[in-house]
């Protein structure tokens, strides 16, 4: 729990940014993305406005989820897909100058992030990023594998 707590170091439910793919996203993620965009596209939600989801992958990876549709779904849904670079070379614009709290299911980029980019940080599972893309909110407190329960 403490872990958890340290990684989600921001105060907001508010959030404007998913980053996904700290430093690169693998293929199997590639695919549970793909599979909860479509989930969630099924049910006639897309990317919130005001938020913006940036995915990033190998150059290797991304030629395996563009062939696999994984890309084209998460595009779909209202990310932006990139290549060939790490989070730590990311700044405004791809970080909007507005956002305030970003969200991400990296634990590394949750840590560093704060330094990196002067943003709150919420941290979450993959499934859990999704969610707050398409409400702009990422609810606090544990999460449910957490509260023993």
């Amino acid at each position: 729990g403490a872990a958890w707590a340290a990684l989600d170091s921001g105060d907001d439910e508010a959030v404007q940014l998913i980053a996904l793919g700290n430093p690169h996203l693998s293929l199997s993620e590639w695919e549970q993305l793909a599979t909860l965009c479509a989930a969630e596209r099924a049910a006639g939600r897309r990317v919130h406005d005001g938020v913006r989801v940036v995915v990033t992958s190998g150059r290797e990876v991304m030629e395996q989820a563009r062939a696999a549709g994984h890309a084209a779904e998460a595009e779909a849904f209202g990310a932006t897909v990139l290549s060939d670079t790490c989070w730590c070379m990311l700044q405004e614009p791809l970080v909007p100058a507005t956002a305030t709290t970003l969200m991400t299911n990296s634990a590394k980029y949750a840590h560093y992030a704060p330094a990196l980019v002067g943003r709150a940080v919420r941290y979450g599972s993959l499934a859990d990023c999704v969610g707050a893309a398409t409400s702009g909110r990422a609810p606090r407190g544990p999460p449910r594998w957490l509260q023993g329960g």
